[in-house]
């Protein structure tokens, strides 16, 4: 677990995006190889204006809970979201009332060690966050209509989580060949894993299933995409060479694959990032 999260560090569609209604908190040393990150609003706001706000949900390659409290109307939500395999823009009304928004951003492959069931069929999912935890929703929904800050938040949800954090659940056989994914820039074939972690193709299936929702063939594309994603995030991104690392059969390959899952090429992608700073 350790060493997957020190190698691989997602990104979403808006990753310097850091403002009053959305940033991003390092969970503590011992939750860092599950929790990506906590999120949300620091405090409960007012939106500065009445507008249409534009946004983008790409596939990040986690699973997230999140918690959305509308203290004028006095309502709370948990929602659980599977893994995404494609992006979607949103658009969204912002309305004169007092809301906040609390999320836990779980890796892949970290997800089933807090929930009570398996990931099977949550592949591109939304639903209550009782159907992944009940545990989780039942001991923090109550603090949601005290929500201050967000940092009073997260001390609760870190408890919480310590307390849930399931490490016997983890597929070791999964570990591995995601592990070999991220060695391989996501190159590596169905072939490559089996005889990686000694298993069979359908065995290896019907784990990553299980574990993650969504079979290796298709989280290892994922992964590939996350890695072109980071590079063009990071300022390392060169096509020519893009395309060797991570085994495109040309530059159109490549835009072709990024597209699908980005909804824009690698150019508009950065300035829609970069606007939404």
């Amino acid at each position: 677990m350790d060493r997957l999260a020190n190698r691989y560090h997602p990104m979403t569609g808006t990753p310097f995006q850091a403002d009053e209604t959305y940033r991003e908190y390092a969970p503590c040393d011992a939750l860092k190889p599950y929790i990506c990150c906590f999120w949300g609003t620091d405090t409960p706001v007012y939106p500065k204006a009445v507008q249409p706000e534009c946004g983008i949900v790409i596939p990040d390659t986690c699973m997230d809970i999140i918690f959305d409290m509308n203290f004028t109307r006095n309502t709370t939500f948990a929602t659980f979201c599977g893994l995404d395999d494609t992006s979607q823009i949103t658009w969204g009304q912002k309305k004169a009332e007092r809301t906040a928004t609390f999320g836990i951003r779980f890796y892949a492959w970290t997800a089933v060690l807090f929930s009570e069931g398996d990931m099977r069929h949550t592949q591109n999912a939304r639903m209550p966050c009782a159907a992944f935890s009940g545990a989780i929703e039942r001991a923090l929904k109550p603090y949601m209509t005290e929500f201050d800050n967000i940092h009073n938040m997260i001390q609760r949800a870190e408890k919480v989580l310590l307390g849930l954090l399931r490490k016997d659940r983890a597929d070791h056989n999964v570990l591995n060949a995601i592990d070999m994914m991220l060695i391989t820039h996501g190159r590596a074939r169905i072939g490559d894993l089996t005889g990686y972690t000694g298993i069979t193709q359908r065995t290896l299936e019907r784990d990553f299933e299980k574990m993650l929702g969504i079979s290796p063939k298709r989280f290892s594309s994922l992964l590939r995409y996350q890695m072109v994603w980071q590079e063009i995030v990071n300022g390392r991104f060169h096509m020519l060479d893009a395309v060797e690392k991570y085994g495109y059969t040309d530059q159109a390959h490549l835009l072709h694959d990024f597209r699908k899952r980005h909804l824009m090429n690698p150019g508009e992608a950065m300035r829609f990032a970069v606007a939404h700073k």
